[in-house]
């Protein structure tokens, strides 16, 4: 009995001596599918986005090409629990399955902390033993990261496929800038290898004169190119029974807050009692210029965890069924 009839054969072909190669496609198909626009994307339900996903043509463009998650590439989804990865994720599964397509979805419990658990970034501070000749942790998960993004390479291209990687967020610290949102892999291999990345936010936004919580998804990188902004191309969106679409959005107008910089002896620096009434430089008409808050108002920790406007965590955890923000990877 040899192995193959115990285990069965690989399909993505990863044990084929020539797995390095990639298949050999006609003049005439290579052209047929470059003509067939909708045949090398699928659709994210979301005009816009799709229209952003398409290199070399602008998102305000007349183009009537179809976009949206290109073929043949690995595209990463990150974003803090709540952001609505999933759903958009089960949007690009459900688009692709009415095309007739065939759709596998993995689903793997923090793959972030795995990776980091096993190949931490960088020693204990321990210098190592000469007598240890082998590599160092570093260049362990550099080299077991370079091995996972090459792989989903393989299988994109080999397979004409979508790898779509969806990831949780985790807090870089700055010298300078303080603390910031990053993706949860954050290794240079690891963001060479990723040819399109879109982040994943929530912020209020104004709906017939209420201001309503929206989920936001924008642009980082796009074919192997990283955007010139930060965030670049936000779309705004929701969720509904039926999946997602698109919302009008406008950002809420931004205030200067930061203040000409006063020496010292101008500032006539003083510590208040407690019992006075210190305002500590909040002006009249900053408050007039505030957005008028939603009814029942929860705070900014909405804006992470999703929770219904109005409702409590105990109200929450009864009407929602548990789910798992697990990383996931689709194709």
């Amino acid at each position: 009995m040899d192995y193959h009839s115990i285990h069965g054969y690989d399909r993505a072909s990863f044990d084929s001596p020539g797995t390095h190669r990639l298949p050999t496609v006609s003049a005439s198909q290579a052209l047929d599918e470059l003509d067939n626009g909708a045949s090398t994307h699928v659709s994210t339900g979301i005009e816009d986005l799709d229209r952003s996903l398409i290199a070399n043509i602008a998102a305000d463009s007349q183009d009537t090409t179809k976009g949206g998650v290109q073929r043949g590439q690995v595209t990463e989804i990150w974003g803090p629990p709540g952001a609505g990865k999933t759903a958009l994720g089960l949007q690009l599964t459900a688009n692709a399955l009415c095309d007739g397509d065939a759709v596998v979805w993995v689903v793997i419990s923090s793959l972030s902390a795995l990776v980091n658990s096993a190949l931490p970034k960088s020693h204990d501070g321990k210098a190592t033993s000469k007598s240890n000749k082998g590599p160092s942790p570093s260049a362990k998960r550099t080299q077991a990261l370079l091995s996972i993004v090459n792989a989903l390479h393989k299988l994109a291209a080999t397979r004409n496929c979508a790898v779509v990687v969806l990831s949780q967020c985790a807090t870089k610290m700055h010298s300078e800038r303080g603390a910031t949102l990053t993706a949860a892999v954050n290794a240079s291999v690891w963001e060479q290898g990723i040819s399109t990345r879109l982040v994943m936010f929530r912020d209020w936004a104004w709906q017939e004169n209420n201001l309503t919580s929206v989920f936001l998804a924008g642009l980082q990188k796009l074919d192997g190119k990283a955007c010139p902004e930060v965030v670049e191309n936000v779309v705004a969106f929701k969720v509904e029974l039926d999946g997602v679409s698109q919302v009008p959005y406008e950002a809420l107008q931004t205030f200067e807050l930061a203040r000409r910089k006063r020496k010292l002896g101008q500032t006539e620096l003083e510590v208040p009692d407690s019992e006075d009434d210190e305002d500590y430089g909040w002006a009249d008409e900053d408050e007039a210029a505030m957005p008028a808050p939603p009814p029942q108002w929860q705070g900014s920790e909405d804006l992470i965890l999703g929770q219904d406007i109005g409702q409590s965590e105990d109200e929450n955890s009864e009407q929602e069924e548990p789910v798992t923000d697990d990383e996931s990877i689709m194709k």
